[in-house]
């Protein structure tokens, strides 16, 4: 699975695409005791929405394709975890379906709000249990519009596995519009396109449920990583305009 220290992240602000006028990392204060820093990148004229970037490392496909994202009109912003989840080399392992991370996500959804809403939250292979748990937990100006997942952990394959199903308390208050995108040839064990149908099922609250299967691009190195299929390299431009052309048709009347 890709990296999980977005730290990475925050040291690669060199990493943008052209089109992003300003990127900075903004410390939000998040619950009591927690901050967590996020990697803002917003676009030059007026946005169209904002979307929340789950996926830790520089190469994985979120990250890299942030500067994408605001060339499309969007506000870009990946987050850090908060410091009680990090561990030496890595995390805590349930952080991701905790009522704590929901409400550090539901922090930076309701910051960005004011600027630029909507606000969708994307996230990306275990990314799925972050986003999945958001989506249940968070209401009001902290709930996301909409979610994404690409290459989700949706189904667990094997009792040691986590995924959304296995982790994610209340999949059924999930009442949002939903995306599930995955690479028709993923190889990762755990992120097989074929879980999208039967996690669609589980999503009885959502209003809608999208499934989109890509194909093509290639795919180097462990087949969970970001350069496999995984993590859709080559298809990073066709991976944006799919979400974002979703993000269009679902975005909430004024």
């Amino acid at each position: 699975m890709q990296g999980l220290l977005t730290g990475l992240v925050l040291a690669a602000l060199g990493a943008g695409v052209a089109g992003a006028q300003t990127e900075e990392v903004v410390t939000l204060a998040t619950r009591p005791g927690q901050s967590i820093r996020v990697l803002v990148q917003r676009p030059a004229g007026p946005a169209l929405g904002s979307v929340v970037l789950i996926g830790w490392g520089a190469p994985n496909q979120l990250v890299r394709t942030r500067g994408l994202y605001v060339v499309a009109g969007y506000v870009a912003a990946v987050p850090d975890i908060a410091a009680e989840f990090k561990r030496p080399g890595g995390a805590d392992e349930g952080y991701r379906s905790s009522a704590g991370h929901a409400r550090d996500l539901g922090a930076v959804i309701a910051y960005l709000r004011p600027q630029a809403p909507p606000v969708w939250l994307i996230g990306t292979s275990r990314g799925a249990i972050s986003v999945a748990n958001a989506a249940a937990r968070l209401s009001g100006a902290e709930r996301p519009d909409g979610i994404v997942v690409t290459s989700g952990t949706l189904m667990s394959s094997r009792s040691d596995s986590q995924s959304a199903q296995s982790t994610v308390r209340g999949l059924n208050r999930i009442a949002v519009p939903t995306l599930l995108v995955g690479h028709e040839l993923d190889q990762c064990r755990f992120s097989p396109a074929s879980d999208a149908a039967a996690f669609r099922k589980l999503l009885t609250g959502a209003p809608r449920v999208d499934v989109k299967t890509l194909s093509g691009g290639i795919s180097e190195g462990p087949p969970c990583e970001s350069w496999a299929y995984h993590g859709f390299n080559g298809l990073d431009q066709d991976v944006v305009n799919l979400v974002t052309a979703w993000l269009k048709t679902n975005t909430p009347s004024r």
